[in-house]
């Protein structure tokens, strides 16, 4: 979440946000594609960092996209951002425009890179967040708008589609968002891979889509995971093995991986 550490106490119960952190998660990662939601791009609470080119550049994950839901800055409500999709914003932002959104970065060649604009709840909703002492808090937020990022990768079993999303966190919009999003994978004639916070926990994804997916695998709260909100599915002719979680320095939510045979 934006490079936030919640390992540390916090500061007038705000968690810390230390880019060197990043840097030290970063050089933790081995894989071949990487799927991260809640990312900033020139935010002050971040460092006004890129952190997309931040995490390409520490991982060695050169082909790379960040794709922005919101322009401007997110903690100051519907007042502090406007919708990307539909936005005439440059992709390269050399204006350095505070963005925020989600990411997806591989060492394989790239075809191809696919976007689809997902439509948020229209509705003001308590979420916990951390707190003092690690105990919860609740604090009322508007639900952004959310997106899909996809890529056409040419992998040493053929090409596939690797696709990530961060769907909303109220109840019956994120499955009709997770609809959508299945609905328009299906157009694609290659094996499918889709990665992300999808904010529906394991008994929901088991009877929503027919998808293969990993074993349930709690990856939230970070200190006491007790729900798997985090995700790994694949089309019926690719199978899901080493299925592992592992707490980050930075980040909300453990770090989900998987072999993809």
């Amino acid at each position: 979440m934006h490079g936030i550490n919640l390992q540390r106490p916090t500061t007038n119960g705000f968690p810390s946000i230390d880019p060197a952190e990043l840097n030290e998660a970063c050089a933790e990662i081995t894989t071949d594609v990487l799927a991260v939601q809640e990312l900033d791009q020139y935010q002050n609470r971040s460092g006004n960092l890129d952190q997309a080119a931040l995490i390409s550049a520490k991982t060695g994950l050169a082909s790379y996209r960040f794709a922005p839901t919101v322009l401007g800055n997110p903690d100051q409500g519907k007042k502090g951002w406007q919708p990307a999709a539909g936005s005439d914003f440059d992709q390269e932002n050399e204006s350095c425009q505070p963005r925020y959104g989600i990411g997806l970065f591989t060492n394989y060649p790239v075809k191809n890179w696919y976007r689809l604009d997902l439509v948020g709840a229209r509705i003001t909703t308590p979420i916990a967040i951390p707190g003092e002492n690690g105990k919860p808090r609740l604090i009322w937020i508007n639900d952004e708008p959310r997106v899909v990022l996809a890529a056409e990768l040419e992998t040493q079993l053929g090409p596939i589609i690797a696709a990530t999303t961060h769907l909303s966190f109220v109840p019956i919009r994120n499955l009709r968002q997770l609809r959508i999003t299945l609905n328009w994978l299906a157009q694609f004639p290659q094996p499918k891979v889709l990665l992300g916070d999808l904010n529906l926990p394991a008994r929901v994804i088991k009877y929503a889509t027919s998808l293969r997916r990993t074993p349930t695998t709690p990856t939230f709260p970070i200190g006491n995971p007790k729900a798997q909100f985090d995700h790994i599915l694949t089309t019926r002719d690719r199978e899901i093995s080493e299925v592992s979680t592992k707490q980050m320095l930075v980040g909300d939510h453990l770090m989900i991986s998987a072999t993809i045979n």
